[in-house]
């Protein structure tokens, strides 16, 4: 003789209770890890020069791949100089000068990310774009903690795993974005 198993009904209230209670915690088990999942801070991961580093995501108005960049005389070499983004002229920086890595090979296929500003976007010129992910802040290293050699101005923080995460503030602070003869011209 087989056994059968128990028939429930859409009509047994204890069924329907117990299946509604399963289904409430199923859904409270979801929404608490998607909080879990929201906490923290997204970033992008990019490499320049072999090195893993990082920029949160709400700093940045977009990725391009970066075709050509006009060199403009007698700016410092932090500014690697300015390229055309659907008409607009914006500047890009060279992070490998500005982080004291070794420069690239000129013929190296180049990212810029664009770091959302108040007036145009500024872009940092990287080797490539590895993926997007969440960083638990709590986890990060601050650059006066450690020994790593970089200039810790750009630097917010170093996770775990060794992905540098750069401050844009600091690289937007940058004397050679702000126009100093505006600045006179407005004193007079």
């Amino acid at each position: 003789m087989i056994a059968s198993a128990p028939a429930f009904s859409m009509d047994d209230p204890a069924f329907v209770e117990k299946v509604l209670k399963a289904r409430a915690r199923r859904l409270a088990n979801a929404r608490r890890e998607a909080v879990a999942a929201e906490s923290g801070l997204s970033v992008l991961c990019f490499q320049v020069a072999g090195e893993s580093y990082a920029l949160a995501l709400d700093c940045l108005a977009e990725v391009l791949p970066l075709v050509s960049v006009s060199p403009v005389p007698g700016l410092p070499r932090s500014l690697l100089g300015v390229t055309n983004v659907r008409g607009e002229i914006r500047p890009v920086f060279n992070l490998h000068h500005m982080l004291t890595l070794p420069e690239p090979d000129a013929n190296d296929r180049f990212f810029a990310v664009f770091l959302r500003t108040a007036g145009r976007a500024v872009g940092l010129r990287v080797n490539e774009l590895r993926r997007i992910r969440r960083l638990d802040d709590a986890t990060l290293t601050f650059p006066h903690e450690s020994g790593n050699g970089l200039p810790q101005r750009f630097i917010r923080g170093i996770s775990p795993e060794t992905l540098i995460v750069l401050d844009p503030q600091q690289i937007l602070a940058q004397d050679v974005l702000h126009d100093r003869r505006a600045d006179y011209r407005r004193s007079q």
